[in-house]
């Protein structure tokens, strides 16, 4: 998706600094693209220390990702690749929160990756929801030619609904997750569809 879908093709030996989970180090493993960044990292633990920190040359992308290990070493790393060697920054989301469960709602991508935007004073671009890229990908591998036939059902407003919205296509917002009535209600974004829960979708014709 990144080489393939968004920006130049990297070169053979170039490289993406990799902020993210064991999973996106599997699909960068599968598509055969070199990362470097992926795990813990204690390299350097104060402001002096950074000075002696050479960038590796051939980095040419910071892709972000839900990052367990996400720490003030990593943010620095990236944010001198971005700043300094004009690496190119994407993100897969920015969601904000990330429900767990019914009763849990955890820190999601776009929290993990807060602390870097505000000292970049820039975004990253989005490849997934809510970026219209994400569905030009998906339509190109699925054939999928009329949006007319295509509705996103999510639960929550700012990432599945403006999707769907992004993408031109129509949209269902499920109230099991982090979107209540009263953020909808608060909303100028406005799914096409309201529903309860995904089951209600069965009894849907």
């Amino acid at each position: 998706g990144i080489n393939a879908e968004y920006g130049d093709e990297l070169n053979e030996g170039e490289k993406i600094f990799l902020i993210g989970s064991d999973g996106f180090s599997e699909v960068m493993k599968e598509n055969g693209i070199e990362y470097i960044g992926f795990g813990r990292d204690t390299e350097y633990r104060n402001f002096k220390e950074f000075g002696a920190f050479t960038p590796d040359p051939s980095v040419k992308y910071v892709v972000g990702g839900f990052d367990p290990y996400f720490n003030h070493s990593k943010m620095t790393k990236a944010f001198i690749y971005i700043r300094e060697r004009g690496a190119k920054y994407i993100a897969t989301n920015l969601d904000i929160v990330y429900p767990l469960s019914e009763d849990r709602i955890l820190p999601g991508t776009g929290s993990v990756l807060a602390g870097l935007n505000h000292a970049l004073g820039t975004l990253p671009t989005v490849i997934g929801k809510p970026s219209p890229i994400f569905y030009d990908i998906i339509s190109k591998e699925q054939n999928i030619t009329d949006k007319s036939k295509v509705l996103m059902v999510g639960d929550n407003l700012l990432t599945d609904i403006q999707f769907g919205k992004n993408s031109g296509i129509d949209t269902t917002l499920v109230m099991t997750g982090v979107t209540t009535k009263e953020m909808l209600g608060d909303s100028t974004l406005k799914p096409t569809y309201v529903l309860d829960s995904v089951v209600d979708l069965l009894e849907c014709k």
